[in-house]
């Protein structure tokens, strides 16, 4: 009985299967025209595609040259827009080519999904305008992305304390650091937020809000010895970063001693993250085989998704120990 029962659901997965792959072939035929557009178009060159028109409800400006250069193409099937349907956390892989420098592999990231996209745009008009649907460009200076103007000298922890998980417990030092070194202005270097143009502290706080994944790569960067993938640029709400290698999910049938140097190197990541001479510790929320990539030369694992990092300031906390301390010897 069990075996008829086993047989049956074999043969049903084999139609289900042969019904799937017919279906998207009679799919491709009928949109030969279109296929072939997609792989002729680079819409990487299109302000549309990038939401450039939605700014400064985006996450920066500081690639755009680049993008509508061309300097950057989808790969492969990468062109391809229906499959953008399978590509729920809207990452893609992309070429990036220097005229002396050659083209080498790069990511692309939405930072959210097209539903969260969407659902940020409806908030964003609702606090507005009341409305789900309205004019972003208008509707963000109606906003509390808005709020910090040009007479605000510093970003400050009451004003965006639980915004996300990089400023779920924010200190004031931790914020400057967020500021100065924020890439998407070309004046960075300081931690004043009135130096940075209106739009660019919009830019910024909606990041915070929304995905501070790229707050946290420019803040810890990589060319300090920090374990995260290097932050590119911005253009629109298509975000760049340097390609690591495989994720580390693929090594998981790796030979044992392979295995054994990637769990020592996560613990020692751990480590670093925890301990480190600039006194913050970094916590990652959410640990997962996909937030890790292994570069194919020296081995290294890097954590190539920083969306849910969680930032303490260790010297803020040693100093309120401090007082705690004093205030208990004061008051016996």
């Amino acid at each position: 009985m069990l075996r008829l029962v086993s047989l049956k659901f074999g043969r049903l997965y084999r139609y289900v299967k042969l019904l799937f792959v017919a279906s998207l072939l009679v799919f491709m035929l009928l949109n030969t025209h279109s296929l072939l557009a997609s792989f002729q178009r680079n819409e990487l060159t299109e302000r549309r595609f990038l939401s450039l028109n939605k700014c400064p409800a985006c996450f920066g400006t500081s690639w755009c040259r680049k993008f509508m250069n061309g300097q950057l193409s989808f790969e492969g099937w990468g062109r391809v827009r229906f499959l953008d349907f399978f590509n729920v956390k809207n990452v893609h892989f992309a070429q990036y080519g220097e005229p002396r420098e050659g083209s080498r592999r790069v990511v692309l990231k939405r930072l959210g999904s097209n539903q969260e996209l969407a659902e940020l745009d409806q908030r964003i008009c609702k606090r507005a305008t009341g409305r789900p649907r309205c004019d972003l460009l208008q509707a963000m200076h109606k906003t509390d992305f808005a709020r910090l103007n040009g007479d605000v000298r510093l970003l400050t922890p009451e004003v965006v304390e639980g915004w996300s998980d990089l400023v779920h417990c924010p200190s004031q030092r931790l914020l400057d650091r967020l500021v100065r070194r924020y890439a998407e202005t070309k004046d960075s270097g300081s931690f004043l937020l009135k130096n940075l143009k209106d739009t660019e502290r919009m830019q910024l706080l909606l990041t915070l809000a929304f995905n501070p994944e790229p707050l946290v790569l420019q803040s810890f960067p990589s060319d300090e010895g920090w374990p995260f993938a290097k932050y590119l640029g911005a253009c629109g709400r298509m975000v760049a970063v340097n390609y690591v290698g495989e994720e580390l999910w693929s090594f998981y049938n790796a030979p044992w001693e392979k295995r054994v140097d990637l769990a020592w190197q996560l613990m020692e990541i751990a480590e670093q993250l925890t301990n480190n001479d600039f006194e913050f510790a970094l916590y990652l929320l959410d640990v997962s085989f996909d937030n890790f990539a292994v570069g194919p030369r020296d081995g290294k694992v890097i954590i190539v998704d920083a969306e849910n990092v969680l930032v303490a300031d260790k010297k803020l906390i040693k100093q309120r120990k401090s007082l705690i301390l004093l205030f208990l010897l004061y008051t016996r």
